[in-house]
């Protein structure tokens, strides 16, 4: 499992540091995560306790926050409204439910380097021998399928070593992989594969640095899927929630399984500004649907330091939902109160205080009462934060509200990164406990619709806690499959049917893929920089250029300009069309 990249673009002056905020780079499936930035520009118990723990107004930090006009904002009467937004399931195909094709994988076309073997040293094989491959040796064959739809492939397969995966490509472009057995051949299967009808080429590569040997293998259809997995509560987990919010939420219930929304951060929180979206917009005719958006600035410890551009996020949240029509994410990259950062050092600079290695906090020792002080400045950078929600709350923006995310970091290696993930699960929970109490019941913010995505089990606070549950996926360059692993690994976090989303990724999938195989996201959310934009256009280095193209005109994939009216949005879709 190759690590995550951690790239930082910072610039020094005299006086400040220029914010600028990065990604997060991956290996293969499941590489751990980060982001890094430079700076741009007392308690209350997790049950509800009474204790008054507001932040101090005379903080020069806390005060930017507490001392903010409110604002009545009006609305429109709400007519509610579909307009012509397609709300019909989704199609697996039409495959004819006796068709089979078998084949030897000696009888393909091969390249690269490929080759075909006779030799027994992985076990019996069928036919005349069987294919290796490795690098970028492929082994293609032309089939004419008799229909767009769901097919199963049980691919007889063999490697020298553990942990290797092949790929399937269509016409040469990576549509699938699949895990293959050690030491001697056995049946494999990569299931749901979606195949356009026609003929079409056929690949098989190595995806890892191991040879591949393929003998033969079998497509039939696939079963069909079942809709009903897609059916979630449709109750939100505060009961207070506010229209808007509940209206979004109608959307996002509605559409889950057979839409997935396209969705981007923006570098700098610049939004329409930003060389991200004027790129996609450029290449793809629209924008996305989704705005990522980061409060990293507005974490109290870096407002002390000087930094700026906070303000843009909440400028351009309140712009998209209320100008644009699109929906808001919000992530907060937790800069650790200034006690538990390390002063004058140029190792463990403050503007990188959200990362466990540059910080001294111990959550663990918070939550648990040994440090009482650390756990009321947690309560105050809280409080302060909910000042900006707020605002965003009177402009009557609804928030997919995403905060402690990769709690767990990587769910194999168990690295995690940041600093609220690193004491473990359970001092984790109770912290995402706590912020959910305070944010819900002491400062009544209704517009938030909570997104977990602790990457983890053992970090999840539980179902009451949380409406909708994702994973942050970077791929290899070039990997468009579904990343199904991901989707299901976190689909069985919950104990209940949950929304699930990609709530960051790098390399986008391809949707054909995630429609077939029932990985069906709710939304992704491409993450800034190099894994959008390089050269200030838009790259092709992890996504092609002609999978943008296609992702973004997908007509399962939802574009701003596709989303209906939210703001009129139906409550009870299905009683608004029975009318």
């Amino acid at each position: 499992m190759n690590n995550k990249l951690k790239r930082t673009l910072c610039g020094l002056s005299a006086l400040v540091m220029l914010a600028g905020l990065s990604s997060c780079a991956s290996g293969t499936e499941g590489g751990s995560s980060a982001q890094e930035t430079s700076p741009a520009g007392e308690g209350q118990t997790a049950d509800g306790g009474a204790e008054d723990t507001s932040a101090d107004p005379s903080d020069p930090a806390v005060s930017v926050v507490t001392t903010r006009a409110r604002e009545d904002i009006a609305t429109e009467p709400v007519v509610e409204t579909l307009g012509d937004f397609d709300l019909s399931e989704y199609s697996d195909g039409d495959v004819p439910e006796d068709y089979s094709f078998e084949a030897e994988a000696e009888k393909c076309e091969l390249s690269g380097g490929a080759s075909v073997i006779d030799k027994a040293f992985v076990g019996k094989f069928t036919g005349d021998g069987f294919i290796a491959v490795m690098g970028e040796g492929i082994g293609e064959m032309e089939i004419d399928f008799p229909a767009s739809g769901s097919y199963d492939l049980t691919i007889r397969s063999a490697s020298d070593s553990e942990d290797t995966k092949a790929q399937i490509t269509v016409d040469g472009a990576a549509l699938t992989t699949f895990d293959v057995p050690s030491d001697k051949f056995d049946d494999n299967k990569a299931e749901k594969v979606r195949f356009p009808e026609g003929k079409h080429k056929i690949g098989f590569k190595s995806q890892s640095s191991a040879p591949v040997y393929i003998d033969s293998f079998t497509i039939k259809p696939a079963e069909k899927i079942d809709p009903a997995q897609f059916e979630v509560s449709r109750e939100l987990v505060n009961p207070n929630a506010n229209e808007e919010t509940r209206r979004l939420y109608s959307f996002l219930c509605d559409t889950y399984g057979k839409y997935i929304l396209s969705g981007q951060y923006s570098k700098d929180n610049w939004g329409t500004e930003s060389r991200e979206f004027i790129e996609i917009e450029k290449l793809c005719g629209d924008y996305p649907a989704v705005q990522g958006i980061d409060l990293i600035e507005l974490s109290p410890s870096r407002l002390r330091h000087g930094s700026g551009g906070g303000e843009t996020a909440i400028r351009n949240a309140k712009s998209w939902w209320n100008d644009y029509g699109g929906i808001v994410t919000i992530c907060w990259h937790w800069n650790a109160p200034d006690k538990y950062l390390y002063e004058n050092d140029n190792e463990h600079p403050w503007w990188r205080g959200f990362y466990s290695d540059s910080t001294t906090i111990n959550l663990g020792k918070i939550m648990n009462g040994e440090d009482q002080e650390g756990y009321d400045m947690l309560v105050q950078d809280i409080d302060s934060i909910a000042e900006y929600l707020k605002e965003l709350e009177d402009y009557h923006v609804p928030v997919l509200w995403r905060p402690l995310h990769e709690g767990g970091g990587d769910p194999i290696w168990n690295n995690t990164w940041f600093w609220w993930g690193s004491s473990g699960g359970e001092a984790y929970k109770e912290l995402w406990k706590l912020m959910y109490d305070r944010l819900t019941n002491y400062h009544h913010l209704n517009n938030l619709i909570w997104v977990w995505n602790g990457q983890n089990p053992a970090y999840y606070p539980g179902d009451e806690y949380c409406d909708i549950i994702g994973f942050d996926v970077y791929a290899d360059k070039g990997d468009y499959s579904s990343k199904k692993w991901y989707y299901d690994f976190t689909k069985d976090c919950a104990s209940s049917n949950k929304i699930v989303a990609m709530t960051e990724n790098g390399t986008l999938f391809d949707p054909d893929a995630a429609m077939a195989d029932g990985a069906r996201w709710s939304y992704f959310a491409t993450w800034n920089g190099e894994f959008t934009v390089k050269d200030a256009q838009l790259s092709g280095e992890y996504t092609s250029l002609d999978m943008w193209k296609k992702i973004y005109n997908h007509d399962r994939v939802l574009t701003l300009k596709e989303l209906p009216d939210l703001k009129n949005y139906p409550l009870d879709s299905k009683a608004f069309l029975d009318k």
